[in-house]
């Protein structure tokens, strides 16, 4: 869909004002695409100049989308998309924004956080999760964390952290209060998972079975369904007569379990049914089953002990970004911030 004229006309001239810069930086014999960002300022904070090159580290897809508007506008190309992007511009620019302004204000409250915090603080994570430090790292890289990169979004919390303690004090803390307070007003957040009680009747159906074959297994299971449905037999009987499953031993009892270790074709109706109830026949890439409800559990309710450091940390992260959006309008106000390309 075209964009109109007046649209055009402002795009184009953005774009004319990106690309004389871009040609001045080629013609004094600048090759690589890195160094052409770099020299291109986007925003001045306070005496900080940040860079296209920032933006690309700050927010990759941002950069991406913003790259190839220019790509196009430099083709004649102008769409309603572009509105899309110069509106994501504009936010990721503004986050990036909100960070330098948050460092410079961490820099004058003089915060300093010691590596003997941060090593404590790793140390206490590992061994949470049953690793030694050299092995908490080595699951990170696995994952593409590098050490260098956890190191310094541990810094960035802690600092974080210790600036808004310095500048609100006693308004940060937490109480055990508080803390019961969230505990009991919010009891359903911390319910374990359901559990439901089967009795299950499998019949199995060979890889290389033809047509024919599954019809006539299904035919079969399709009269033991309903001899059980009938109440002819019962389901626990016909279960040690005729299921190929292990279960068959104990009347095709599986016992108590949770939903996720049923797979989802058996857990969507498993959990559907009503105790005394039959499914309908499900199948499966091995054969074909019916299961039977004959009980069910709710979750039963986590204690405050178990979910006490969960609490704290959703109490912490809501003070944090209230206390936080409070110092970024402050600094807003209180600094020189200047965008130079139209979003």
């Amino acid at each position: 869909m075209m964009v109109s004229i007046k649209k055009i006309k402002i795009l184009t001239s953005i774009f004319i004002s990106i690309f004389a810069v871009i040609a001045v930086l080629f013609s004094a014999g600048v090759k690589n695409a890195d160094a052409v960002i770099v020299d291109q300022i986007i925003a001045v904070v306070n005496k900080t100049p940040v860079t296209l090159y920032e933006f690309a580290k700050f927010n990759r897809p941002a950069f991406e989308n913003y790259e190839q508007m220019q790509t196009q506008a430099s083709r004649g190309i102008f769409t309603e998309a572009d509105s899309v992007i110069m509106t994501q511009t504009q936010g990721a620019l503004n986050e990036l924004i909100d960070k330098i302004l948050l460092k410079q204000e961490e820099e004058k409250a003089a915060i300093y956080i010691s590596p003997k915090q941060l090593n404590s603080y790793i140390e206490a994570v590992a061994r949470a999760n049953s690793f030694t430090v050299r092995q908490f790292f080595a699951f990170l890289a696995k994952r593409g964390i590098s050490k260098k990169a956890y190191i310094k979004q541990v810094r960035n919390h802690f600092m974080e952290i210790e600036f808004l303690r310095k500048v609100y004090g006693n308004k940060m803390a937490i109480t055990k209060r508080r803390l019961a307070g969230y505990y009991k007003k919010n009891i359903e957040e911390f319910r374990g998972e359901p559990e439901v009680d089967l009795k299950l009747i499998f019949l199995s159906v060979p890889s290389n079975a033809g047509k024919k074959l599954k019809n006539k297994i299904y035919e079969r299971i399709s009269k033991i369904r309903s001899e059980a449905k009938n109440g002819n037999k019962s389901f626990s009987s016909l279960a040690r007569e005729y299921s190929e499953d292990p279960s068959e031993k104990n009347g095709g009892r599986i016992g108590y379990i949770y939903r996720n270790k049923l797979s989802p074709n058996f857990s969507d109706i498993a959990f559907k049914l009503h105790v005394g109830q039959i499914s309908p026949i499900i199948k499966t890439k091995f054969g074909y089953a019916v299961l039977k409800s004959v009980g069910k559990k709710m979750g039963s309710f986590k204690t405050f002990k178990q979910v006490k450091p969960e609490i704290l940390s959703i109490l912490e992260k809501y003070k944090t970004n209230k206390y936080l959006e409070k110092i970024l309008k402050k600094a807003r106000k209180n600094s020189y911030v200047k965008i130079l390309i139209a979003v």
